[in-house]
């Protein structure tokens, strides 16, 4: 088995649970409240945009994953790994519409969405920690007795 595909695929899928738990919905709030009636409108097609980048990119992972244990082999590691790195890249190279921050119009509403991107971000760096941190207890504690 490699090991350096566990590591990989186990934290990922662990830190993807991991950052549902993080979330500040004080931050959102604090942030949508700011907002006028054609920003919020705005911001909610982000949204669903992104939700929808997301879960192309969760289907094209599965796929993926799933040919890979069809046609060449039974590694779970190797199939969370093909998931969850088909799903951040695809993420992250799939075109965005537009970006909220050209549509906040003070300094309030940046200071606000500047909170929940530092927020986000600091959540992603926490998750793939607690991800690999639960990874080596998880190895440790019952794999390799």
């Amino acid at each position: 088995m490699n090991y350096s595909l566990c590591i990989v695929g186990v934290t990922l899928f662990l830190a993807s649970i991991y950052m549902h738990f993080l979330k500040n919905d004080n931050n959102f709030t604090k942030f949508i409240n700011l907002l006028n009636s054609e920003q919020l409108e705005k911001y909610n097609l982000i949204i669903h945009e992104r939700l929808r980048i997301y879960m192309i990119g969760v289907f094209i992972g599965l796929v993926l994953g799933l040919v890979y244990l069809q046609f060449y082999g039974d590694n779970i590691c190797i199939f969370l790994s093909l998931v969850f790195f088909t799903k951040l890249f695809v993420y992250h190279i799939y075109p965005k519409s537009t970006y909220m921050l050209y549509h906040l119009t003070n300094s309030e509403q940046v200071d606000a969405w500047t909170d929940i991107y530092v927020h986000m971000k600091t959540n992603w760096v926490k998750s793939i920690g607690l991800g690999l941190i639960s990874y080596i207890f998880i190895y440790f504690g019952f794999i390799k007795k």
